[in-house]
Order: structure tokens, then C-alpha cells, then sequence
């Protein structure tokens, strides 16, 4: 085999690989586990844990029967398996609840002994327990102790966020909502990015929702408003790659959504006062930014393929792209069942001024130039087209959609998407994504036999037709992984 054939290779296996496994003799079961605990495969699928385990023992069966791993090493991955399980986060989790305790009980204690206290011991007071609580912290992460840093930093969080209704309520300041949870919000990311704490990420994550969703106010704010949005989610999706945490991650990306939605809200409120573009901008718009999120890591793993310093991925990094493409697929499955179930009710929402309203267009023609950039980079990686494939029959179904207004072509469409979604769920083995499909098929198909089939033999009929068409794919995708596989084994014959 060339070099360059060589060398072809030795790159793809770093886009499966995304921390780098140092020993090259390591025995198969041995790659799969430090491959499973250093990426954090089964934290980004949550409650698939189980199911991931359990194939695990299975396999190790397998794998012991064939001679590939002993028994001694199959005992101790299961060994390893155990010691990573939910119970080794139990003394957090009672820390977290009582840490939320005292917070309260020292706000409850201010507030019945509001005429009491001075109202210099009052602040006094909140600023010894913040203080405090970081010097703490500060102490126990010099130790360390990683876990009893962030409670304590968790703890001077909330007394923080108490702090700032009680100031309020001593200096008699006029209530703004919107503006307390903009001020625990930069306090709260200060606490967690200083002191790498999650759970005052958490905070902070759930203060800006609050502020975007609080603040009401239109014109020439908005800009600066969307300015300042934009760079504090930023600043909290970038905690989450630094350090690694389930919660945090969906938090972040939840902020996105949600700071998307106000821009576009934004913006749509500005252009279109009467309102008749919005139902077409957010489906365009969160389709976009959807497609955006499944496809920003599949392009970073082609990077990787293609780039001559072979860079490596972080485990933090690696786990929110993940966690993004999850979320994206969630999204685009769940527009093309809306679009279809709610279209009728928005007919009159026009789809070119949808496209030229700016959070549209950009995060639409994003979607698409990612969309080009990957069958580009993945022309010898078939797996890689499919996934981009996929994405565009996805965003290809929503525009149509719109644009035609037929109920019979959007069921189609929908169908059509949804199905791209499960087969690809299906091809990389992640069962989130073939769910989403699933579901979405479900809830459609369900639409479909209660508005365009009234009797049973009407029933029969749309059954029959479903089943024969699947069969049709089914044949189809088998003829393709045949071909494939003789065009690998003969490729391989030439090397």
C-alpha cells in the first residue's frame, strides 16, 4: 500500500478517535472501554446508559468466548463499569440539596428578622457569607477536593442571588426583574468561570433565559440588547467544553435557543408588526440554526481527517458537539411534524420575506454552506455524505413546504425528512436520533390516518402503500451497502 493510502487511513481512524490511545497493542475490549470513558459516550446519551451497559456484558461474553479478552480483564472493565455508576454521585447530590437549605434558611432567618437587624449588619452579613463561602471554596480546590469547592461556590452563587432581593428591599429600589436576573447572571458566570464551578454555571444559565425572556422592550435597544445576549451565551457554551457537565451542556444550549428565539423575535417584530412572517421565520430560522448544530461536528471531525497536524479534540468539546447534534436532530424532527400538523393554520405566512429576515438568512444559508463544505470534505467518506445528505433532505422539506402549501406534498416531505433522520440514527448507531425519527414518523403518520383516511378499508390502503415503500427503501439501502462493500474489497485488492 502507498504512503498516501497510508496516511489516508491512519486520519480517518482519528475522526473516531477523540481522545488519542496511546498504546498501539492495546487488546480490543481494553480500546473500547477507554474509548467509552474517555470520550464520555455514555454520558452524552443520558438515560441510555443502561442499555449501553448492558450490550457491554453481552459483547464482553462474546469477546471472552473468541479469546480476545480473559476473564480476569472482562471482571475488571465490569469492575470499572460499576465504580462509574450513579452512586458515586449521591454524597453530591445530598450536598447540592442542603447547600440550597442553608441558602434559604439564611434568607428566611433575614427576612423574619427584617426590623431587627440592622441595615448595615444586613449587608455586612451578605458580603462575609459570599466571601466566606469563595475563601472556602478557593481552600478546598487548593486541597483538591473539586466537589466541595463547587458547593461552596454554589453556596456564595445563591446567597448572591438572595443578596441582590434583599439590597433591593433595603435601599427601597424599584422592582426590574429583567435587570436583577442580567446582574445575577454576569455575577453567576464570573463565580463560574473563576472558580470552575457547574453548579454556578447553572445559575447563570438559567438567570440570562429569565433575562431574555423578561426584557420587553423594542427599537433601538434591541440591537445592543441582542449584542449583549449573544456574547454571555458564548461565554456560558464555552464553560461546558472547559469543564465537562451533563447539566451544563443542555443548559447552554437550552440559552441558545432561547436567545435565537428573542434575536429573531426581534427582528421579525421590527419588520412585520402584523406578525404574518413569523410562523415561516421560525421554522426556517430554528431549521438553520438546527442543521447548523448537527453538522458543526461532523465538519470538525473531517478537519481532523484532513488537517496535516492531526489536532485532537478535548473531551469537553467532543461531548458538546455531541449533546448539539442530539438537540439539532430533536429540532429539525420536530419541525417537519409541526409544519405539517399546524401549517393549515398559517397559509398566509409568506416564505421570501421569511428568507431575507436577517436571522433567517444567516443561519439558513450557514446551514447550507456547512451542508456544501462536508460533501466537499467527505467525498471519501461515505458515512460523512449521508449525514449532510440527510440534513439538506431535512432543510430541503421545511423550505418546500412552505412554499408550495400543499397538505399531500408536506406530508411527503415530512415523511421523507424524518425517515433521512432514522436511517442515519441507524447508520452511526446512535439511538437518540433514530428515537427523534421515530417519534416524529409516529406523530405524523397518526395526523395523516386522521385526516386523510376515514374508513378501514381507507385505513388498509395508506398501510399498504407505507409498507410497500419502506420495502422499496429497504431493498435500495441494501443494494447500496452491497455495493459499497464490493467497492472497498475491491479497492483493497488494488493496494
Amino acid at each position: 500500500m502507498s504512503s498516501q493510502g497510508t496516511r489516508a487511513k491512519t486520519r480517518s481512524v482519528a475522526t473516531i478517535e477523540p481522545a488519542t490511545i496511546t498504546a498501539v497493542n492495546t487488546p480490543l475490549p481494553a480500546v473500547c472501554l477507554k474509548l467509552y470513558l474517555r470520550t464520555g459516550n455514555g454520558l452524552s446519551l443520558g438515560m441510555l446508559d443502561y442499555f449501553y451497559h448492558k450490550r457491554l456484558r453481552q459483547d464482553l461474553e462474546t469477546w471472552n468466548a473468541k479469546g480476545w479478552v480473559t476473564t480476569d480483564g472482562a471482571s475488571r472493565i465490569l469492575a470499572t463499569l460499576e465504580e462509574g455508576d450513579g452512586r458515586s454521585r449521591i454524597p453530591m447530590v445530598l450536598g447540592g440539596i442542603g447547600v440550597v437549605c442553608i441558602a434559604l434558611a439564611i434568607a428566611a432567618f433575614i427576612a423574619a428578622n427584617w426590623d431587627g437587624i440592622p441595615r448595615v449588619a444586613k449587608l455586612i452579613g451578605i458580603a462575609l457569607c459570599v466571601g466566606g463561602a469563595h475563601m472556602l471554596a478557593a481552600r478546598a480546590a487548593s486541597t483538591g477536593r473539586r466537589g466541595i469547592a463547587d458547593l461552596a461556590t454554589a453556596f456564595a452563587t445563591l446567597v448572591f442571588v438572595g443578596g441582590m432581593a434583599l439590597v433591593g428591599q433595603i435601599f427601597h429600589l424599584p422592582s426590574d426583574w429583567s435587570g436583577g436576573a442580567f446582574l445575577v447572571c454576569l455575577g453567576a458566570l464570573a463565580s463560574a468561570w473563576v472558580a470552575g464551578s457547574r453548579a454556578s454555571l447553572m445559575v447563570a444559565a438559567c438567570a440570562a433565559i429569565a433575562w431574555q425572556t423578561g426584557r420587553v422592550e423594542f427599537g433601538d435597544a434591541v440591537a445592543a440588547e441582542s449584542l449583549i445576549g449573544a456574547a454571555i451565551t458564548a461565554v456560558i457554551l464555552l464553560h461546558p467544553v472547559a469543564y465537562p457537565h451533563r447539566l451544563g451542556r443542555w443548559a447552554a444550549i437550552a440559552l441558545l435557543l432561547v436567545t435565537y428565539g428573542r434575536w429573531l423575535a426581534d427582528t421579525t417584530r421590527t419588520i412585520d408588526p402584523a406578525g404574518d412572517i413569523s410562523f415561516a421565520a421560525v421554522i426556517l430560522g430554528y431549521g438553520g440554526l438546527a442543521a447548523c448544530m448537527v453538522q458543526v461536528g461532523q465538519l470538525c471531525d473531517l478537519y481532523v481527517k484532513w488537517s496535516s497536524s492531526y489536532p485532537q479534540r478535548s473531551q469537553g468539546n467532543w461531548l458538546m458537539m455531541s449533546a448539539a447534534q442530539a438537540a439539532g436532530f430533536a429540532i429539525l424532527a420536530t419541525l417537519l411534524t409541526v409544519q405539517l400538523v399546524a401549517g393549515e393554520e398559517f397559509t398566509t405566512s409568506p416564505l421570501g420575506a421569511a428568507l431575507l429576515t436577517p436571522p433567517v438568512a444567516i443561519a439558513f444559508a450557514l446551514a447550507l454552506a456547512m451542508a456544501a463544505t462536508g460533501l466537499l470534505l467527505a467525498f471519501q467518506t461515505p458515512k460523512s455524505r449521508w449525514l449532510f445528505i440527510a440534513v439538506l433532505v431535512a432543510l430541503g422539506a421545511i423550505a418546500l413546504s412552505l412554499a408550495f402549501k400543499s397538505i399531500l406534498l408536506t406530508a411527503v416531505l415530512s415523511l421523507a425528512g424524518l425517515i433521512a433522520i432514522s436511517l442515519l440514527g441507524t447508520l452511526y448507531n446512535v439511538p437518540l436520533w433514530t428515537l427523534c425519527g421515530y417519534a416524529g414518523l409516529t406523530a405524523t403518520i397518526l395526523y395523516l390516518l386522521d385526516v386523510t383516511v376515514g374508513s378501514l378499508l381507507g385505513q388498509s390502503l395508506f398501510f399498504l402503500i407505507a409498507g410497500l415503500v419502506l420495502l422499496a427503501l429497504a431493498w435500495g439501502v441494501t443494494r447500496l451497502m452491497k455495493r459499497s462493500r464490493t467497492l472497498r474489497a475491491q479497492a483493497g485488492g488494488k493496494t
